[in-house]
């Protein structure tokens, strides 16, 4: 039985118009811009050195429902640089980039394999042997609710591979947007020999034998997009599934704490937090990079003030625009405290009811229902997730609690 290779990889989001990070360098900025096409390049890389049968995409290849000119360009390059090493291409659209949302302006190379809205099946013929099914389905609107799975129909029950494609949500989970909702059970009841999921940007293996896997998407958009991005290597024989994680990323996003505990005065802060962004700069990436301050010290009181702080991220990232490998550092986020314990205030009857009133208090949905509600800001708010809650929770928490103590002072 001949094997196969193949590369698993989803959430492309090209032309990503990344909101809210004008405020970057310009030098950065104009490779955060590019870091998308950049990633998608190092895909098709892989795909080459690896020598792979064909290159799975499941989903959300464009971020818009318009695609841009640009956008379409680079990915018939990239298409037509897998066509000249007779590498095929099965392309499901996800919610984001929907077909019948524009016609599309290009015409792809033979190579490419486009799925309709209906469940198909299309074959893979390796060495003049048909080897393998791949079974999928586009989407043809934005809001694709209903459970597919009863769709995917095994077919040629001779042919050795069978590889499901699907752009859905993990049905029960309330992170994401619902769409395609499926359960793992009823991808595993069709005994397939490998599911390539798309949607979620977090790459998660549901199930290893036989494999179920989220790639995740193949470069970071923004500080909830931490870490190594990329696809899996996947190859198939008689004896099972073997798959590789390749990161593809140009650009990393990274939440970096550093605590004030050993630190006396700033420069020795200041020294530490250069030292953080030497360290990230080791692993050869360019970074963007959130600084969690934490712990409690002496410079606890200085750290209150906002001045500090933006003076603070100035000065360590004087030069980074201008480094090969940048890492800058996006945002300050001072979770300081001062010296106290939770024990030792709740001995006082103000904090212990204090405290019990926060521990009630789950959701923060309620207090923030109006704003959500609002013609104007709705355009420019995503639903709250829930670590989003947890960490607003915790630091009001933490602000609260200072100026009580810094009240007490006075």
């Amino acid at each position: 039985m001949n094997a196969i290779r193949f590369i698993h990889a989803a959430d492309l989001h090209l032309d990503s118009p990344f909101k809210g990070l004008n405020y970057l360098p310009q030098e950065i900025f104009e490779q955060v811009r590019a870091s998308t096409f950049t990633a998608l390049a190092n895909l098709v890389d892989i795909a080459i050195e690896e020598k792979v049968d064909f290159l799975v995409l499941a989903g959300d290849l464009f971020d818009m429902e318009i695609r841009s000119l640009m956008a379409q360009a680079k990915l018939r390059e990239e298409f037509l640089r897998l066509e000249k090493e007779d590498i095929a291409v099965y392309v499901i659209h996800g919610n984001h980039d929907f077909i019948g949302a524009g016609s599309l302006q290009f015409r792809y190379p033979k190579n490419v394999h486009i799925f309709n809205e209906k469940v198909e099946s299309k074959k893979f013929i390796k060495d003049g042997e048909h080897i393998a099914n791949i079974y999928g389905f586009s989407y043809d609107r934005r809001h694709v609710l209903q459970n597919r799975t009863s769709e995917y129909m095994k077919k040629d029950h001779n042919v050795p591979y069978h590889i499901g494609v699907l752009h859905g949500n993990l049905a029960g989970r309330e992170d994401h947007d619902p769409y395609a909702p499926f359960s793992l059970s009823e991808l595993l009841e069709k005994e397939f020999q490998y599911w390539a999921l798309g949607h979620i940007h977090k790459r998660e293996i549901l199930h290893e034998n036989p494999p179920v896997i989220y790639s995740g998407n193949i470069q970071g958009r923004n500080k909830k997009e931490t870490g190594e991005k990329g696809c899996y290597l996947v190859e198939l024989d008689q004896h099972g599934a073997k798959t590789t994680f390749k990161d593809t990323a140009t650009i990393l996003w990274k939440e970096l704490r550093l605590s004030i505990e050993s630190s006396e005065t700033m420069d020795q802060i200041l020294q530490e937090a250069k030292n953080l962004l030497d360290i990230s700069r080791q692993e050869e990436r360019a970074s963007l990079i959130r600084i969690r301050l934490t712990g409690s010290g002496p410079l606890f009181a200085h750290l209150q003030d906002e001045s500090i702080l933006e003076d603070f991220q100035q000065f360590i990232n004087d030069g980074e625009a201008a480094q090969p490998i940048f890492q800058f550092v996006y945002s300050v986020s001072n979770q300081t405290t001062p010296s106290f314990t939770k024990v030792e205030l709740k001995k006082k009857a103000f904090y212990e009811d204090f405290y019990k009133v926060v521990e009630e208090t789950t959701d923060i949905t309620p207090f923030l229902g109006s704003l959500f509600k609002h013609s104007d800001a709705r355009g420019f708010l995503d639903p709250f997730k829930q670590e989003d809650k947890k960490a607003i929770l915790e630091e009001a928490e933490q602000w609260l609690v200072t100026r009580f103590l810094e009240s007490e002072k006075r």
